[in-house]
This record gives C-alpha cells, structure tokens and sequence, in this order.
C-alpha cells in the first residue's frame, strides 16, 4: 500500500518507513476531520461531543508526532538515497504542522465558548473547518497520485492552493466579524483566544498549500 502512495521512491528501499508515512498522514487527515467535528459541536453547544472530539484529535496527534520521531530514526538506517530521505522528511515535516495546528485549534477551543459567540462568527468557524477537512482530503489525493500521474498530482496540488485561497477568505470574513459583532459576555482575553482560534484554522490551510508546493517540485523532478 505505501508504494501506491509515496511510489516515486524505489521500491525495495525504505518500505517500513514509507509505511508508516502513510499511516502519519491518515492520522493527520483525522485529526483534521476530528477538529472539524469539534468545531461542530462547539458552535451546537454540545460540550459532550465537543470532549470526545478532542480526546480522538489529541490522540491523532500524538500517534502522528511518535510516528514521525520513529520515522527519523528508521530514515538513518534505511536504503534511500540522501534525496529521496530529503524529500521524504520534508512532506513529512510539512503534514506533521497540519495536525499540530489542528490541536491548537482544538486546545483553544476547549477554553473559548464558541456556543455564545455571535452566529455568525460559528458559522465562519465552522465554514473554515470545514473548507480544512475538504483541503487535507484533496492533499490526500494529491499525494496519492504523484507515482501514477504526476500531471494530475500537480492538477490536484493547484486545488490545494485554491482551496486555500478560499479559506484565507473565510478567515478575513471570520475578522470582521470579530471586529464588528458584539460578543456580550466576552472578556478581552476570550477574544484574544477567539483571534487566536482563527488563526489556527487558517494556519492549517498554509501548511496543506506548503505539502502541496512540495508535492509540485517531486512531481516535476527527472525520475
């Protein structure tokens, strides 16, 4: 299975790590699909859900931050050549800062009381999760078909960036919201971490773009 998603490396070189870079990066997409899920239930004022959520996005997470410390290890003994290791820990790095932004999102969330923030500002919060969830899974796509279609793989990576872009828009809708709503009952500091919170969702949006234009330069590179 991992040949079909990282099939630009030779194939007898480095299996076991290529196999756990798959699983690193199903890991990353649910927890983006968990802080989605989260961000869901915040907005419907469901702080039960919104705990479960979490609890499955925090250990996502971490099974994706000890799968990457596995991987730098398993890299220094494997076959690779120095630049298919390069590249392998670049994407790697770069979809690690995918889950690592959504547990910030999700921590912060568990501070804020979205559920009494203005509907308008939950329903940006929850358009931006979700414009996340439906990034990670076109990267996913991307990522898959880099060996197999190397033109398509650059297609798909341009959709990242446009999926991007959108968000970037939802996250200038999310701050004038912000700027112009009454939050009553908000303190200065919840706002703070309100503003906090959004950047968190658009900073998971970067980091697809980043994996994407790392997805670019392994698609056009001589094989």
């Amino acid at each position: 299975m991992s040949r079909n998603l990282f099939g630009w490396f030779a194939p007898k070189r480095g299996e076991d790590v290529l196999a756990m870079a798959e699983k690193h990066l199903e890991l990353t997409k649910g927890a983006v699909i968990e802080m989605y899920s989260m961000v869901d239930a915040a907005a419907h004022c469901d702080a039960e859900k919104c705990s479960t959520h979490y609890i499955s996005l925090s250990r996502m997470e971490m099974e994706a931050d000890e799968l990457r410390r596995q991987m730098v290890d398993a890299l220094t003994k494997s076959e690779m050549f120095p630049e298919e290791r390069d590249d392998l820990m670049e994407m790697v790095r770069a979809v690690d800062w995918i889950a690592d932004w959504s547990k910030e999102a999700g921590r912060i969330l568990n501070v804020i009381h979205l559920d009494k923030a203005p509907q308008e500002m939950r329903d940006a919060a929850l358009n931006m999760a979700k414009a996340d969830a439906d990034c990670v899974a076109v990267l996913e796509d991307c990522l898959k078909v880099i060996s197999t279609d190397p033109k398509d793989a650059i297609n798909l990576a341009n959709k990242v960036e446009l999926l991007e872009e959108d968000i970037d828009e939802l996250y200038s809708q999310a701050r004038q919201h912000l700027a112009n709503l009454e939050f009553k009952g908000w303190s200065i500091g919840s706002l703070i971490l309100l503003n906090e919170f959004l950047d968190a969702l658009e900073t998971v949006a970067d980091w697809c773009e980043n994996t994407a234009d790392i997805v670019r330069a392994v698609s056009i590179r001589p094989r």
